[in-house]
């Protein structure tokens, strides 16, 4: 064995990786440019909100996408765990490979506190940097026990979210029975509880005059805001409210990835029917809980059945679209010379953090400070532009090198 590891060549990629990648890094930015853009980019009604298409607009992206991409990077970081210890240890050791392995994630971590801190407080590389850790004493099981684990980490997101609701129906009872009480022999806790469910669960309307701050009015004040709202410096590596169901993602990319269906999706007697139906579920499961978001907000879920089902909504659609988009891959586009995705997928940290620098321009006060000055649907063709530059800059770039800049740093640190 060779003393010296050496990085994956360009001929030892999964080309269908590579373009799911592509389509994961393109896809995400419906969601995150929504951060940059309003105060608050998760209310259904506060900002952005001009016209009835507006709404539609909100439907249909947070239907198609919100949280469907995170999902595909997490469980294509499955599937490139096992590569990576896989591919080591073929050319080394199973301790050079954990050696090697590790340092790739502390450097991953390094990138996104980096990311954090000085450019995007939203990021999520240094999350997948912890996870990737957790991953390690899963290596070597047998896919049924990792099975198991993750049935075991499911029904643990499952009891959260029958808590939740039991604790709102709760709530809800309690609401109706102060509700029934006259005014006056109502006690200041059951006043309280009134008007706190009522403005919870009350139909509002934009307030369009509202004037909004912009936020990071300088490069040092945005500095200044990332330190107080960060945490990783008080040492909350990860988001909690993400862990399990990352982890839990992440496993089902290494079993798929076992299965062989990345290199063949043939492999899979009933490829297509498992496929499509994973995809029509997800998509019944995300329109309804969507819906729900979107138009009827202000009406309280008290379903249990919805709660359960509304747990792994986008985790279940972005495995779908791995299954869909992979196989579409395999079956029409792998011999077609239409390789932007690919390419796009070949530089995704690259381009994951180019397009924070890009947002940060257009939207933050120390670039062009287009804060809140677009509704939902203008949002659209933001997206398109710049999906447009970045491919654009990515076959600039990968006509002269065989790699992104970030992933050429990164490699160059993990291997030293």
């Amino acid at each position: 064995m060779s003393s010296k590891v050496q990085p994956t060549t360009i001929l030892e990629r999964i080309p269908s990786l590579d373009f799911l990648r592509g389509i994961a890094i393109l896809g995400i930015l419906f969601i995150n440019i929504e951060s940059f853009v309003y105060p608050n980019p998760w209310s259904s009604w506060q900002y952005g909100f001009l016209e009835t298409i507006d709404h539609d607009t909100r439907f249909w992206v947070y239907f198609l996408t919100q949280g469907k991409f995170y999902t595909m990077f997490a469980l294509l970081f499955g599937v490139g765990f096992v590569i990576f210890i896989e591919r080591i240890q073929q050319k080394s050791n199973a301790v050079k490979a954990m050696d090697i392995y590790t340092r790739r994630l502390l450097w991953l971590f390094v990138i996104g506190i980096v990311h954090a801190y000085f450019i995007w407080d939203g990021d999520i590389l240094y999350h997948y940097a912890i996870c990737g850790l957790l991953l390690l004493p899963f290596r070597s099981m047998k896919s049924r026990t990792l099975v198991v684990i993750i049935m075991g980490l499911a029904s643990l997101l499952l009891i959260k979210s029958y808590e939740n609701i039991s604790s709102r129906q709760e709530t809800y009872a309690k609401y109706t029975t102060a509700l029934e009480k006259d005014k006056f022999n109502r006690t200041e806790s059951e006043q309280q509880l009134i008007l706190g469910w009522e403005k919870r669960y009350s139909q509002k309307t934009p307030n369009f005059s509202e004037e909004v701050e912009i936020p990071k009015p300088t490069y040092w004040q945005g500095l200044v805001h990332s330190y107080e709202h960060l945490k990783v410096h008080k040492g909350e590596f990860y988001y909690q409210s993400l862990v399990l169901s990352t982890l839990i993602v992440m496993m089902i990319g290494m079993l798929l990835y076992r299965s062989g269906i990345f290199s063949n999706y043939s492999v899979w007697k009933y490829y297509w029917p498992i496929s499509l139906s994973v995809f029509t579920i997800a998509l019944v499961i995300n329109y309804y809980r969507y819906y729900h978001w979107t138009y009827e907000d202000h009406i309280a879920n008290l379903s249990t059945l919805k709660a359960l089902l509304f747990t792994f909504p986008k985790e279940l659609m972005g495995t779908a679209y791995v299954l869909i988009f992979n196989g579409v891959y395999q079956c029409y586009l792998k011999n077609i010379k239409l390789k932007v995705l690919s390419k796009i997928g070949r530089t995704a940290l690259s381009n994951y953090i180019f397009q924070s620098i890009l947002l940060g321009f257009l939207f933050y006060g120390y670039g062009l400070g287009l804060h809140n000055s677009f509704s939902r649907f203008q949002l659209i063709g933001f997206v398109l532009s710049i999906w447009i530059i970045q491919i654009i800059c990515t076959l600039l770039w990968l006509k002269y090198h065989q790699q992104g800049p970030l992933e050429y740093v990164w490699r160059k640190l993990t291997y030293l």
